[in-house]
């Protein structure tokens, strides 16, 4: 295949039942320069890639199922139908930029991409590529009307994530965190610790030291770990009188058991004390940077799941 094309060829995951290493909604593409996104790795992602060759070869799309079982060297027991759509050119900041999509089946019963909503508006990948009245605001999934069956791919949405103290286990957790859907700020006053060139690209940087007065919408995930005790808990007095989805303060059980004295001095009652999780993290996972990121992403994660409370 020639790769002089933008974008040429896309597999979006459609449905999955049982035990599959994929989500409705997963999806890579073929751009010129190589393979982007995951549809679950391992035997099911190379089968798709080479059904996707042969369709961007052809120009048409497809619908592919596949059963993870010892036909295909798996033992999963689950099945799996993703839809193949070639890929205009022009489509591409949409792919890369993670827009909402629509697809439907045309009259040959391909599948095609219909367009975006993209910077606000509706982009078609075709002339003849119109949504339905309302169409962005259907539930992400399939959907089978009077008008055929389409497929509506929402955007992921980033988890606000903010990092008190731009130490070696915030900079830890943020090179983490940025692959895992968060979307990482920083706060630190420290300008030699809180430089670009210790934090991946797309995280934000705030030369402060105390949260930001407005609350956000999703509310973050906090987790403090500055150089100072002291710091550490007036950010979390300050934090824990607002809505954040997790609050968690790194630090030993003496310390803990500290500052769960002084915010009950401080008029703090037991119902919003059970909202502070410190220590931080999953238990006995080691203290080094990496494995303290390691033990606090996992119970992020978990939550994030539905997990734990």
């Amino acid at each position: 295949m020639k790769a002089d094309a933008a974008a040429l060829v896309e597999v979006v995951v459609t449905q999955v039942a049982g035990s599959a290493p994929t989500a409705v909604g997963d999806s890579l593409y073929l751009a010129a320069s190589g393979w982007r996104g995951s549809v679950g790795g391992g035997a099911i992602e190379e089968a798709l890639k080479a059904r996707a060759l042969a369709c961007g070869e052809q120009g048409i799309g497809a619908v592919m199922e596949f059963s993870l079982n010892s036909e295909h060297d798996q033992c999963c027991g689950g099945r799996v139908v993703a839809i193949i759509c070639p890929v205009p050119r022009a489509a591409t900041p949409w792919l890369q930029e993670n827009a909402p999509r629509l697809y439907n089946w045309d009259h040959r019963g391909q599948p095609r991409l219909l367009g975006a909503w993209w910077r606000g508006r509706w982009h078609p990948a075709g002339a003849d590529c119109n949504p339905e009245p309302a169409a962005h605001e259907w539930p992400a999934g399939l959907r089978v009307g009077p008008g055929g069956t389409y497929f509506l791919k929402r955007a992921t949405k980033s988890h606000p994530l903010w990092l008190f103290g731009a130490g070696h286990v915030g900079a830890a957790i943020a090179a983490f965190a940025c692959h895992l859907g968060y979307d990482v700020s920083v706060f630190d006053t420290r300008p030699e610790w809180n430089e670009a060139a210790r934090f991946p690209v797309g995280v934000t940087r705030h030369l402060v030291a105390m949260p930001p007065a407005e609350d956000t919408s999703p509310p973050p995930s906090a987790l403090v770990m500055t150089h100072s005790h002291g710091l550490d808990f007036a950010i979390a007095a300050v934090l824990l009188a607002r809505p954040v989805d997790y609050l968690g303060v790194i630090g030993s059980r003496t310390k803990a058991a500290l500052f769960r004295k002084r915010l009950r001095d401080r008029g703090f009652g037991e119902r919003e004390l059970a909202r502070l999780h410190m220590p931080m993290g999953l238990s006995g996972l080691g203290k080094r940077p990496h494995e303290v990121a390691v033990a606090v992403l996992a119970e992020l994660l978990q939550r994030r799941q539905g997990g734990i409370p």
